[in-house]
Protein backbone atom coordinates (compact mmCIF):
# COMPACT_ATOMS: atom_id res chain seq x y z
CA UNK A 1 0.00 0.00 0.00
CA UNK A 2 1.12 3.69 -0.61
CA UNK A 3 1.28 6.28 2.07
CA UNK A 4 -1.53 8.62 0.05
CA UNK A 5 -3.76 10.73 2.30
CA UNK A 6 -5.76 12.94 -0.22
CA UNK A 7 -9.79 12.60 1.02
CA UNK A 8 -11.44 11.59 -2.20
CA UNK A 9 -8.35 8.36 -2.63
CA UNK A 10 -10.40 5.14 -2.53
CA UNK A 11 -8.46 2.04 -2.68
CA UNK A 12 -9.35 -1.29 -4.17
CA UNK A 13 -10.36 -3.28 -0.98
CA UNK A 14 -13.05 -0.86 0.06
CA UNK A 15 -11.27 1.19 2.14
CA UNK A 16 -10.56 4.91 1.92
CA UNK A 17 -8.01 7.56 3.71
CA UNK A 18 -9.27 10.32 5.30
CA UNK A 19 -6.37 12.63 5.36
CA UNK A 20 -4.83 11.55 8.46
CA UNK A 21 -2.86 8.87 6.86
CA UNK A 22 -4.85 5.83 8.12
CA UNK A 23 -7.48 3.94 5.86
CA UNK A 24 -11.08 4.28 7.40
CA UNK A 25 -13.82 1.57 5.56
CA UNK A 26 -17.12 2.46 3.92
CA UNK A 27 -19.02 1.29 6.93
CA UNK A 28 -17.36 3.85 9.60
CA UNK A 29 -17.91 6.20 7.33
CA UNK A 30 -21.46 5.70 7.13
CA UNK A 31 -21.98 5.31 10.69
CA UNK A 32 -20.23 8.28 11.47
CA UNK A 33 -22.93 10.20 8.73
CA UNK A 34 -25.74 8.85 10.59
CA UNK A 35 -24.82 9.87 14.20
CA UNK A 36 -23.86 13.44 12.07
CA UNK A 37 -27.46 13.50 10.63
CA UNK A 38 -28.84 12.39 14.35
CA UNK A 39 -27.19 15.10 15.75
CA UNK A 40 -28.25 18.00 13.45
CA UNK A 41 -32.21 16.71 13.59
CA UNK A 42 -31.69 16.71 17.54
CA UNK A 43 -30.06 20.55 17.90
CA UNK A 44 -33.27 21.60 15.40
CA UNK A 45 -35.80 20.17 17.15
CA UNK A 46 -34.58 21.53 20.17
CA UNK A 47 -34.25 25.10 18.44
CA UNK A 48 -37.56 26.48 19.19
CA UNK A 49 -37.95 25.19 22.84
CA UNK A 50 -34.56 27.09 23.51
CA UNK A 51 -35.99 30.52 21.06
CA UNK A 52 -38.89 30.91 23.19
CA UNK A 53 -40.07 34.54 24.24
CA UNK A 54 -39.64 33.92 28.31
CA UNK A 55 -39.05 35.75 31.23
CA UNK A 56 -38.89 35.76 34.87
CA UNK A 57 -40.08 38.53 37.36
CA UNK A 58 -37.72 39.90 39.27
CA UNK A 59 -39.57 40.60 42.46
CA UNK A 60 -43.21 41.11 43.04
CA UNK A 61 -45.06 43.13 39.87
CA UNK A 62 -48.09 44.64 39.34
CA UNK A 63 -49.65 43.50 35.94
CA UNK A 64 -52.01 46.71 34.56
CA UNK A 65 -54.27 46.73 31.87
CA UNK A 66 -52.09 48.84 29.95
CA UNK A 67 -48.57 50.33 29.43
CA UNK A 68 -48.32 52.31 32.25
CA UNK A 69 -48.48 52.72 35.95
CA UNK A 70 -52.15 54.87 35.81
CA UNK A 71 -53.79 51.60 34.34
CA UNK A 72 -55.94 49.59 36.68
CA UNK A 73 -54.01 46.55 38.26
CA UNK A 74 -55.63 43.31 37.15
CA UNK A 75 -53.02 40.29 38.72
CA UNK A 76 -49.42 40.41 40.33
CA UNK A 77 -46.61 38.53 39.46
CA UNK A 78 -44.54 36.81 42.27
CA UNK A 79 -41.01 36.57 42.40
CA UNK A 80 -38.94 34.55 39.62
CA UNK A 81 -42.73 33.33 38.22
CA UNK A 82 -41.92 32.89 34.49
CA UNK A 83 -44.15 34.34 31.70
CA UNK A 84 -44.08 34.98 27.82
CA UNK A 85 -43.99 38.43 26.15
CA UNK A 86 -45.75 39.41 23.11
CA UNK A 87 -44.51 42.70 22.85
CA UNK A 88 -42.67 45.69 24.50
CA UNK A 89 -42.76 49.03 24.07
CA UNK A 90 -40.09 51.59 22.74
CA UNK A 91 -36.81 50.42 24.56
CA UNK A 92 -38.68 47.90 26.26
CA UNK A 93 -40.00 50.03 28.97
CA UNK A 94 -43.47 48.04 28.97
CA UNK A 95 -43.73 44.38 28.24
CA UNK A 96 -47.44 42.39 27.03
CA UNK A 97 -46.99 39.39 29.24
CA UNK A 98 -49.28 36.17 29.06
CA UNK A 99 -48.50 33.97 32.02
CA UNK A 100 -47.57 30.13 31.98
CA UNK A 101 -50.14 29.36 34.95
CA UNK A 102 -52.88 30.76 33.23
CA UNK A 103 -53.26 34.01 35.09
CA UNK A 104 -54.34 37.39 33.45
CA UNK A 105 -52.05 39.05 30.47
CA UNK A 106 -51.10 42.30 30.64
CA UNK A 107 -48.29 44.84 30.84
CA UNK A 108 -45.34 44.89 33.43
CA UNK A 109 -42.51 47.37 33.29
CA UNK A 110 -39.67 45.83 31.25
CA UNK A 111 -36.84 46.40 33.74
CA UNK A 112 -37.90 44.33 36.32
CA UNK A 113 -38.17 41.48 33.70
CA UNK A 114 -34.85 39.42 33.29
CA UNK A 115 -34.14 38.16 30.07
CA UNK A 116 -33.17 40.59 27.43
CA UNK A 117 -33.16 37.77 24.89
CA UNK A 118 -37.15 37.97 24.94
CA UNK A 119 -37.10 42.03 25.31
CA UNK A 120 -35.26 42.13 22.10
CA UNK A 121 -37.13 39.68 20.47
CA UNK A 122 -40.14 41.49 20.91
CA UNK A 123 -39.20 44.71 20.82
CA UNK A 124 -39.42 47.15 18.28
CA UNK A 125 -36.48 48.34 16.24
CA UNK A 126 -34.49 51.56 17.14
CA UNK A 127 -32.95 53.11 14.33
CA UNK A 128 -31.95 56.05 16.28
CA UNK A 129 -33.04 58.66 12.84
CA UNK A 130 -36.10 59.14 10.83
CA UNK A 131 -35.48 56.37 8.38
CA UNK A 132 -37.55 59.21 6.55
CA UNK A 133 -35.66 61.75 6.82
CA UNK A 134 -32.18 60.40 7.45
CA UNK A 135 -30.55 63.95 7.75
CA UNK A 136 -32.57 66.19 9.76
CA UNK A 137 -33.26 68.77 7.22
CA UNK A 138 -36.96 69.01 8.16
CA UNK A 139 -35.80 69.90 11.72
CA UNK A 140 -37.01 73.39 13.63
CA UNK A 141 -35.54 74.31 16.24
Amino acid sequence: MSELTEPSFVLGDDRRYTGAGRPVTRLAMHRSGIVFAAALLAALAAGPALADDTARASGILAVHTGPGDFYPTIDKLMKNERVTLDQCTWRARWCHIQQLDGGPSGWVPGSYLVGSAAKNAVTPFDFGFDPLDPLPFHRRW
